[in-house]
């Protein structure tokens, strides 16, 4: 392939992605800039510690609240782990796609090869990462089990006081 096919499609790419990047930070900007405009004119409207008190017992103040604070969200170790086997599996498809394609194209239109190496590059890359995402996530597995990770907490049943005698 002619570095000319890569090099205008690549460009157009790097420039939406740029562009995105840069309206995602401007919307994020005006909506925190707003959400801080308000939250700054309620509080200037609640005079004193009592009043706060009792904005803070009603539904309002709760959701208010809540908007304030950052929740951060667990995930299990599972979680990733499943994550990692999905997006290895996805690239190393892709890697093997991209070597069939570039063996099929080579053997189609000449044994020269020079024009398809683009694909087996990729394919060779898309197919390491890929395996490199299963390998991590075998490690993981393994590490997790061994440390306890995965398996979930010991319940505690609830105590039976009839065998006690405490209910006499």
């Amino acid at each position: 392939m002619r570095s000319e096919m890569i090099i205008g499609p690549a460009f157009f790419l790097m420039v939406a992605f740029c562009v995105s990047v840069l309206v995602n930070a401007w919307q994020r900007h005006t909506r925190m800039k707003l959400m801080r405009e308000v939250n700054n004119k309620l509080l200037d409207r609640i005079g004193s510690v009592k009043d706060f008190n009792e904005f803070l017992q009603t539904e309002g103040g709760t959701r208010f609240i809540d908007s304030l604070t950052v929740e951060r969200v667990t995930t299990r170790p599972l979680d990733g782990i499943l994550r990692a086997v999905q997006i290895g599996i996805v690239l190393l498809s892709l890697g093997l796609g991209f070597l069939a394609l570039g063996t099929y194209f080579a053997a189609r239109y000449g044994a020269s090869g020079d024009d398809f190496e683009v694909l087996t590059v990729v394919g060779v890359i898309a197919g390491s990462l890929g395996l490199g995402f299963l390998v991590s996530a075998g490690a993981s597995f393994r590490l997790a089990k061994s440390l306890g990770v995965l398996e979930p907490p010991p319940r505690i049943a609830p105590r039976d006081t009839s065998l006690t005698g405490a209910s006499m």
